[in-house]
């Protein structure tokens, strides 16, 4: 069913992805929208999303983008982009203590959330863990951040732990959420 997955992709903006994932089209609000793997070009676009969503607060900022897109390690970065403009991103990584697909990053902009988008970026995050043979997916979100706790409840996500204090800029509490895929 993912065969997509095991095309090459010529360019290689990644030092080095979880797979070879190629660019693909979807539909959401009835927009086309293109998923592809992140460059260091759509740095500024990954900042934007970031400060529209956390009202101007980036708790990611260039250097950190950069610092991730560039390194050797088991990273999958993606953007969902509407005419060549980055709406929304979700960074998937494979961390080497936990057998899980770990998604270190999540954001759509305010304009688009509620339009599926984050849906199709959370379903996507699904069909990578399968393809790369990870049992769970796992995530953090912010206690206040009602709207992603909801999707992620309705994509079957569980509370797995609260992590106090565990946000820097205001010291507010994550709620750590896993999800099964192999139930």
């Amino acid at each position: 069913m993912f065969l997509k997955f095991k095309k090459k992709n010529k360019e290689k903006p990644v030092a080095q992805r979880l797979i070879n994932f190629p660019s693909e089209m979807f539909e959401a609000a009835g927009e086309q929208l293109q998923l592809r793997v992140a460059t260091v070009s759509d740095i500024p676009g990954l900042v934007a999303i970031q400060e529209a969503v956390y009202n101007g607060y980036t708790p990611w900022v260039a250097r950190d983008f950069y610092h991730e897109l560039t390194q050797e390690k088991d990273r999958l970065y993606l953007v969902a982009l509407r005419r060549d403009q980055v709406v929304a991103f979700i960074a998937l990584v494979r961390r080497d203590l936990v057998t899980d697909l770990h998604i270190a990053n999540i954001a759509v902009l305010p304009i688009w959330q509620g339009r599926q988008v984050g849906s199709y970026l959370l379903n996507t995050a699904k069909a990578v863990a399968r393809e790369i043979g990870l049992p769970t997916l796992s995530l953090e979100a912010r206690r206040s951040n009602t709207g992603a706790l909801s999707l992620y409840d309705r994509h079957g996500f569980v509370v797995q732990d609260v992590i106090t204090s565990y946000y820097i800029d205001n010291q507010e509490d994550a709620i750590s959420m896993v999800l099964d895929l192999e139930h």
